[in-house]
């Protein structure tokens, strides 16, 4: 017999479904050119949500990312920062600032993971010795990076496959909610290479209040990406309610 309502869940998960790409790659040579930076404790405390401390050493990843062919759009470009954090007995990574060019990359990483994804400028220029980059945003330069390759690595840590925790939620008195998920990396290739950076901040894209000190490490990884086994959970915190209240500046504006 013919069930409508069989056929309209069939309908509504086909789209969903489709973006999540079980058991294949969603991101092919994936390209993250990150300084790992020292972090003041004091100053980072304000940018992380109740419950997160800085997991020790106290460190973070700031980046500029190059996606050439992923499942959702074209090629695109990314910019961000990944706090390395400690919740309870757990380690992870919690990111308090990111910028794209794509405007569906950005709906689909808001949306679905909660990143505070909003659209900037990113240049790109590998040489395949060198790699040149800078974010932008309405007219200010946030990051530099000169970056000259150097000897590919054997026992680099993973960028991004890494549990995640994100926070997300409306801007009003709704509960925040926090996201957790752990995407999986494969690796292609990791360098070591040599930096030069230079960021700044603004009102609007504060990494200039963040804490955020000397390099202490920079690579270039080239990995494959896949969602993990388990999808994206969404836990209320009800513990943080005005958390967005505090974070509207870098997460929206």
């Amino acid at each position: 017999m013919f069930n409508p309502i069989s056929k309209q869940l069939r309908d509504d998960l086909r789209t969903p479904l489709r973006l999540a790409n079980l058991g294949g790659k969603l991101y092919h040579n994936a390209q993250y050119l990150t300084a790992v930076v020292e972090v003041d404790e004091k100053a980072m405390a304000k940018w992380l949500p109740r419950g997160m401390t800085l997991a020790k050493p106290h460190r973070a990843d700031l980046f500029c990312a190059y996606f050439p062919e992923n499942v959702y759009t074209d090629a695109y470009h990314e910019a961000g920062l990944f706090v390395h954090v400690k919740i309870g007995r757990k380690y992870g990574i919690f990111c308090p600032w990111m910028i794209l060019d794509d405007d569906r990359a950005m709906i689909l990483g808001r949306e679905m993971l909660g990143y505070p994804k909003k659209m900037g400028e990113i240049s790109w220029n590998n040489t395949g010795e060198r790699i040149l980059t800078k974010a932008t945003r309405r007219g200010h330069t946030l990051i530099e990076m000169d970056a000259k390759l150097g000897e590919v690595m054997t026992d680099a840590p993973p960028i991004l496959g890494l549990p995640h925790r994100n926070i997300t939620g409306g801007i009003g008195l709704s509960l925040p909610r926090e996201i957790r998920f752990t995407p999986k990396e494969h690796p292609i290739e990791v360098r070591r290479v040599e930096m030069q950076l230079h960021f700044n901040g603004t009102t609007h894209d504060p990494l200039h209040e963040m804490g955020l000190g000397q390099v202490t490490e920079a690579r270039l990884h080239r990995v494959d990406l896949s969602s993990g086994l388990i999808p994206p959970i969404h836990i209320p915190r009800l513990s943080n309610p005005l958390f967005l209240i505090r974070q509207f500046n870098p997460r929206v504006l």
